[in-house]
């Protein structure tokens, strides 16, 4: 049974547009953030798209009240915005912590939807990498963060949240080679001459009771 069939036409129309503005409205301010973290040899990169309505300071950056962030305004307060972000984010190598060589916003995403880039000079790939996220003290305690690390083959994935802040990923660790053998020791060294030895002396005897063996047969 279709509910709207009892409605006028119009009715059912504006209806219908309601429900698709609210979904809408609803896909923009959802509390979600979404980080990825690439490894590579020399640096850790950092990428965290997020939506700046959910910041609490949104009034002090967007000057014409539309709940965006436009690229005006990016070249305006981005610096400062990067800046309180990276603040928020704690990165540690095996317990060493990592300061963000860069970091800026991304002037390629602007609107609902912005990105901070952070660049993180250091190797980690053989090392366990942790980060703790107080991203919730500048947006909501509803804040979501999701995050996917990437270390070459290997990708994990993970969620932040106000009662779980903080992560650790761990790179797979490569089989370890069969370590070479010991050299021999001098016990082993006599052993192995007097082996030798012994058959020496019983290919000699062989060769002597052959020959012994050969005279006889031709006497």
């Amino acid at each position: 049974m279709n509910p709207l069939r009892g409605l006028p036409l119009v009715l059912r129309g504006l209806l219908v547009a309601i429900l698709l503005s609210g979904g809408s409205l609803l896909a923009h301010t959802l509390p979600i953030s979404y980080m990825r973290l690439t490894v590579t040899p020399e640096y850790l990169h950092l990428e965290l798209v997020f939506n700046p309505f959910e910041l609490t300071f949104m009034a002090e950056l967007d000057e014409n009240q539309d709940a965006e962030l436009s690229l005006a305004e990016l070249e305006t307060h981005g610096p400062t915005l990067a800046q309180r972000l990276v603040d928020a984010l704690v990165v540690s190598a095996n317990g060493q912590p990592l300061t963000a060589e860069s970091a800026g916003m991304d002037p390629e995403l602007t609107g609902h939807h912005v990105r901070l880039r952070a660049h993180y000079k250091a190797d980690v790939r053989q090392r366990r990498l942790s980060l703790e996220s107080k991203l919730d003290t500048l947006t909501s305690a509803s804040h979501l963060t999701q995050v996917t690390y990437i270390n070459g083959d290997q990708t994990q994935r993970a969620q932040l949240d106000t009662p779980s802040r903080r992560v650790t990923f761990t790179p797979a660790s490569s089989p370890a080679a069969d370590p070479p053998p010991p050299p021999p020791g001098p016990r082993a060294a006599l052993g192995l001459f007097l082996w030798l030895l012994a058959i020496l002396a019983l290919l000699v005897s062989t060769a002597g009771v052959l020959l012994w063996v050969r005279r006889r047969l031709t006497l």
